[in-house]
């Protein structure tokens, strides 16, 4: 059995015996937006380095996003050969984490989730601030949350960097979760970030502290976040979120609703280690 379900089952020996032996090659963190993984990943390269970001400039429009990353695989395929590093991340989609996993055998892979329709919020949000290279853009394309709910590239984030654009397209929740399943030895949940990352920990075997980087934290437009807080509480703005999404609702409830089930017992046995 893969190492994923066997965590979220609660077989927590056999998932630790899974998933970290042999220690791979190198770990790939598939960083979904908005879900603290540029916190979680501050804190993880500091003691599994060397560590390679898979970035892309987002100012470049030479050629469309997912080319550059494309283009940044493949440099990072070669940087390893050249000079190994243990941990990487980036917000690559699943054709790039497919080719590291062929370019570097025996890669593993983990990844975070969070509520979708906070996710989406956050990355609104997010999108708009100073913080994103092209937030003017962004604020004359995108005049409201209403509009970014309609674009396309914003609907089932979370899945088109998790599972096959095919299944994806298809629409098929059993086949993502399978996915997952088969493929990641560990998926956490933002909601459970403290216990998510000090399980994270036992499986790369480093240094637990708790958690204390926040980066990439939106704190300028707490009333905007407000008011679409208060906006979410509306059964026909939930339903659409829900329909756009229904993907990423059913991996994340899936997920979700297992880390219910094991957090206390995955907290006592991460006591007793």
């Amino acid at each position: 059995m893969a190492a994923l379900p066997l965590l979220l089952a609660g077989r927590f020996d056999e998932w630790l015996a899974a998933g970290a032996t042999p220690p791979p090659p190198l770990w790939l963190f598939v960083h979904v937006p908005k879900t603290a993984g540029s916190s979680l990943t501050a804190e993880i390269a500091t003691g599994l380095n060397p560590y390679r970001s898979l970035h892309i400039d987002h100012l470049d429009r030479s050629r469309p996003a997912l080319e550059r990353y494309d283009a940044a695989v493949e440099e990072a395929l070669l940087a390893h050969a050249a000079e190994p590093f243990r941990f990487a991340s980036g917000h690559v989609q699943q054709r790039h984490v497919a080719r590291l996993a062929a370019g570097i055998p025996g890669t593993r892979l983990f990844s975070m989730l969070r509520e979708p329709a906070s996710r989406l919020v956050s990355d609104y949000l997010y999108q708009r601030s100073p913080m994103h290279p092209l937030a003017e853009e962004v604020r004359r394309r995108i005049p409201d949350f209403d509009a970014f709910l309609d674009l396309p590239g914003q609907r089932n984030r979370a899945a088109r960097h998790l599972v096959p654009a095919a299944i994806v397209a298809a629409g098929d929740a059993a086949a993502a979760i399978a996915h997952l399943e088969a493929h990641y030895a560990f998926i956490g949940v933002q909601e459970r970030y403290a216990l998510s990352f000090r399980a994270l920990c036992a499986l790369l075997g480093v240094a637990h502290r708790p958690p204390v980087a926040r980066m990439r934290v939106n704190s300028e437009a707490a009333a905007e976040r407000a008011e679409i807080a208060a906006r979410l509480s509306d059964p026909a703005l939930a339903a659409r979120i829900e329909a756009a999404n229904a993907l990423d609702m059913a991996i994340y409830h899936h997920v979700a609703s297992r880390w219910d089930a094991i957090a206390a017992p995955l907290e006592a046995w991460l006591d007793r280690r």
